[in-house]
């Protein structure tokens, strides 16, 4: 309409970019987090969620997966697999997948023995995941991403891109506890529910 769109800053443009391959490092970790569910190290994983009475499909289109390894041998899985994805440390850190820093004398994993829920923004893209420990001495029974540029905690709900719609339709949205709520609920049917 003959409007002239307004320049983007560099500024601006640097962080969407940054943004962007923060979610190209976030949908990389939820791929190998649902693969290693499938593979012998997540039997345990897959137990548990069997016991909690999912089916693979719901499994499967919740993005559910696990996070291999342990406090005391493997405790770099994940770094590993990411570096020969050509991903940075720095960008592992950023995107609160590994645990890094001046102090720290080498990085690990920060999800390591836990079933692995991927938490997206609005748009459905992967920006977090919430861990639940396998172990029954693990320091905490859930584990969430740190806060990052692309997860900020008090500002998302679990499951609002998948309930979006349906939340829409029904007039209604559900807000429950946690994970495993909303993903037994749209398993009997009920998929407005957030957490």
């Amino acid at each position: 309409a003959g409007m002239e769109m307004p320049e983007r800053d560099a500024q601006s443009a640097q962080r969407d970019k940054e943004a962007a391959t923060l979610i190209d490092v976030m949908e990389m970790a939820a791929q190998f987090f649902r693969q290693k569910l499938t593979e012998g190290v997540g039997a345990e994983a897959r137990a548990y969620l069997e016991r909690r009475g999912l089916r693979g499909k719901t499994i499967d289109d919740f993005g559910i997966g696990y996070a291999p390894g342990d406090d005391r041998r493997d405790r770099t899985a994940l770094l590993k697999y990411l570096k020969s994805k050509n991903v940075t440390l720095d960008q592992m850190a950023e995107a609160g997948l590994v645990i890094a820093g001046p102090d720290i004398a080498e990085p690990y994993d920060r999800f390591r023995n836990r079933v692995m829920f991927p938490i997206s923004d609005a748009r459905g893209r992967v920006i977090a995941f919430g861990g639940r420990a396998l172990s029954a001495d693990a320091k905490a029974k859930y584990l969430n991403s740190p806060e990052t540029p692309l997860f900020h905690k008090g500002r998302v709900l679990y499951n609002l891109a998948r309930a979006r719609t349906p939340a829409h339709d029904d007039g209604t949205v559900i807000a429950v506890e946690g994970y495993m709520d909303v993903v037994g609920l749209a398993q009997g049917g009920i998929h407005n529910a957030v957490a």
